[in-house]
């Protein structure tokens, strides 16, 4: 099969061999697959993002130097059923999956040089974990059920409460999800904070009540984040910097809730947040009910994603595309269709 691989930030298209199905497993062909952050960082940052997954562990990481097929968020086909299957899905279904294959240990898709991910033809996935696609919901708005979950668990994570105020730092793809997630859980006031003009105008289409432009605008001067106890931060940013002008910034009693992810050792002034009696959650992924259900929002409509989609490419553009998302100024999400 052809596949785009990536190894210590170089990405080209090669053949290399199908992936074969075990026990419980599933053969499918990748329909439709996104560019995450974190391939980008993957891509940038490898030797940072190897040394701190060696160290730390966690559902998503990337382990090894050698060439790896990377995308985990994908809609895919079904071509074949592997040995001790049930097949209660006929061939031909579409279907999403959390990206892991259900071994000992369990293997993260898209980011192990066992397993290759949505960048090539062809994936193997547990059939235990394959969610079936609403009838007629697009392959693309299917392939979003990922990182749409990512953003609904941040919000969950959060517990906003009536009356809590919703400031998203950072309207890039997860920014946007989580401004997709706070309007569908009936969050009100969301404001949301970009310098590109695109991706303030995506937040605001998304369901950002006020969108801003940092560079003109202070957002920290808005009413609405000015009561006390009444603020919910979500920085989906990843730099460094940014949380300590946040613990500066932010209101007393402020909720922060850390989506962004930052590869490099960041500093913080603890008495800030001391005086502040600040509140700070790192979250991680989803969960699988967090999945199905982002699943079914994005077919019924509760998950509005169409616009998110801003560009797709074969696998001849991936190494283009990751070239394009380096300087984020308008794309949200670029969609990697592998039968192209």
């Amino acid at each position: 099969m052809r596949a785009a691989l990536m190894q210590e930030g170089r990405i080209w298209v090669e053949n290399v061999p199908d992936p074969i199905p075990g026990p419980g497993e599933v053969l499918v062909k990748s329909i439709a697959c996104g560019i995450c952050g974190s391939d980008l960082h993957a891509a940038q940052h490898t030797h940072d993002f190897v040394k701190t997954s060696r160290e730390a562990g966690g559902a998503f990481k990337l382990t090894t130097f050698e060439p790896v097929v990377l995308g985990h968020e994908f809609c895919a086909e079904i071509l074949e059923f592997g040995p001790e299957t049930k097949g209660k899905l006929p061939v031909g279904s579409l279907v999403c999956s959390v990206p892991v294959v259900l071994r000992q240990p369990m293997i993260p898709v898209g980011y192990s040089d066992q397993f290759p991910g949505g960048f090539g033809e062809r994936m193997v996935l547990s059939e235990s974990m394959l969610l079936p696609v609403p009838q007629g919901t697009p392959a693309t708005a299917a392939a979003l059920t990922e990182p749409m979950a990512v953003g609904f668990h941040a919000v969950k994570k959060a517990r906003i409460e009536a009356g809590d105020a919703a400031l998203v730092i950072g309207c890039g793809p997860v920014g946007l999800t989580v401004i997709t997630a706070l309007r569908s859980e009936g969050v009100r006031p969301v404001i949301a904070v970009d310098y590109s003009p695109e991706r303030r105008r995506l937040a605001a289409l998304q369901g950002a009540d006020l969108v801003l432009d940092p560079a003109t605008e202070d957002p920290w001067l808005q009413a609405d984040l000015r009561r006390p106890q009444n603020v919910v931060i979500f920085e989906c940013v990843g730099i460094p910097g940014m949380l300590d002008q946040i613990f500066l910034k932010a209101p007393q009693n402020a909720r922060i809730i850390v989506v962004g992810v930052c590869l490099q050792t960041d500093n913080i002034r603890p008495l800030i947040g001391i005086n502040k009696e600040l509140s700070v959650q790192f979250v991680l992924g989803y969960s699988v009910p967090e999945f199905v259900e982002s699943l079914t929002r994005i077919a019924d409509g509760r998950f509005d994603v169409g616009r998110l989609v801003s560009s797709t490419v074969g696998l001849d553009g991936v190494a283009g595309a990751f070239d394009t998302l380096r300087k984020p100024t308008h794309h949200a999400k670029i969609m990697v269709e592998g039968w192209r």
